[in-house]
């Protein structure tokens, strides 16, 4: 009885069936992190392409449009007032053209829509006279055009309301025998308008509710869930080339079987996805404060549990393969393909068609979906969405393991 127990508890025995896999994947780890090549590729470039996609695409979440008008109110007061008026409006870059240059770019559909200021504008607001603008548009112009339209009539009335306050002003003041010239009226009604710009009775606040607009909150579980498949792919490889230098079969003599092979290779890209996920999520949340303690903790979890799901994917690479780079290319196609697809540069969780029923076969799509519902909406662990997530990366990861299983063979090993 006593040899039989120490046979089972020798190096090799069935007895070490729970260690190898994780000393293998210690292994794998070791030779992570004694790779700086490696080590840049998935935790420095992903920080760089945060940073460089924030600069882009940061300002892009407010509306910016350009502008182009044609004044032919020449001398006018209120055609130039509404250009200087329409320039100070953040949301528009305004060009003034000619009337022939603004007719032609038109014709050639260089612009969409144009607004002209007539040459009797100013005249018939001092004489009490309706203005006409003149918004030119080629077909049925465009979304920003519209947009700058209603710029320019909110800004018009505006402009016609002070000069109706201050016609009604100098009447009132002569009717009541106290005259003033209107060129004095117009001073001071248009200091008190000034007054008022500036210290408004009514300000406008707005609030964003339920979804988080800054730019790293959005790309950064994309960007997290493309390195990590690209991390978990090239892990894929090193089992390729140990069976293509004949390691394998050293391996083989220590009685590392086929599941603990496996397991081991699942541990040790989970552990690589992991250091990547911690290290790109923390920094996140030091450099942008954009997560909690709780938020943090739930998001770090999911983003394990998608990094276990999709080392399995991993495996079945291994087990495809036959050479080192057919493993690589296999894996920068997956990768590439998820990440299209899955939505890991723009959210496309609301997508109809085609689009959608394709999205939904990668794990990208699942895993950014979680994420994003607990970074952006605010969301929690307890949501339905996000466990409907989990459940399915989870089956993602039970589905990779079951193939990896059917395809994967040592050399001698039948088990």
């Amino acid at each position: 009885m006593a040899m039989s127990s120490r046979a089972t508890n020798a190096p090799g025995g069935r007895g070490d069936f729970g260690r190898r896999p994780f000393a293998y994947a210690g292994k794998e780890m070791k030779v992570y992190f004694r790779d700086a090549q490696v080590l840049f590729f998935s935790l420095a470039l992903p920080l760089v392409l945060v940073v460089l996609m924030v600069a882009t695409f940061g300002g892009t979440s407010r509306f910016h449009t350009d502008a182009y008008v044609v004044n032919l109110d020449r001398g006018g007061l209120a055609g130039a007032e509404l250009v200087t008026r329409l320039t100070a409006v953040p949301e528009l870059t305004v060009e003034t053209l000619s009337e022939e240059e603004a007719t032609q770019r038109l014709d050639d559909a260089n612009i969409y829509n144009v607004v002209f200021i007539p040459e009797d504008f100013t005249a018939k607001l001092t004489s009490g006279e309706t203005p006409r603008l003149v918004l030119r548009q080629r077909g049925m112009g465009n979304t920003e055009g519209q947009i700058v339209n209603s710029f320019v009539a909110g800004l018009a009335r505006e402009i016609a309301g002070e000069y109706l306050v201050s016609r009604k002003v100098g009447q009132t003041l002569a009717a009541m025998g106290r005259p003033r010239p209107q060129a004095v009226v117009d001073a001071k009604v248009g200091s008190l308008f000034e007054t008022a710009k500036a210290d408004p009775p009514v300000r406008v606040e707005e609030q964003v509710v339920g979804v988080r607009s800054d730019p790293v909150a959005i790309f950064l579980p994309g960007l997290v869930t493309m390195f990590t498949l690209f991390a978990v792919s090239m892990g894929s490889i090193a089992i390729v080339e140990e069976r293509k230098k004949g390691t394998m079969e050293r391996l083989m003599a220590t009685r590392l079987t086929r599941v603990e092979l496996l397991a081991g290779t699942w541990l040790g890209a989970a552990g690589r996805g992991a250091v990547q996920v911690v290290f790109l999520f923390g920094l996140a949340w030091a450099a942008f404060r954009i997560f909690t303690p709780v938020s943090f903790l739930s998001v770090v979890a999911v983003a394990l549990a998608g990094v276990l799901s999709i080392s399995a994917v991993g495996l079945i690479i291994a087990a495809i393969s036959r050479t080192p780079d057919q493993a690589n290319w296999t894996g920068v196609f997956l990768t590439m393909i998820m990440s299209f697809l899955g939505g890991s540069f723009f959210d496309i969780a609301a997508t109809k068609g085609t689009l959608a029923v394709l999205s939904r076969l990668t794990y990208n799509f699942w895993a950014n979906d979680a994420l994003r519902r607990l970074i952006v909406r605010g969301e929690t662990l307890a949501s339905p969405g996000v466990i409907r997530d989990l459940l399915v990366l989870m089956g993602i990861g039970a589905a990779g393991w079951l193939v990896a299983l059917l395809l994967f063979r040592m050399r001698g090993d039948a088990k």
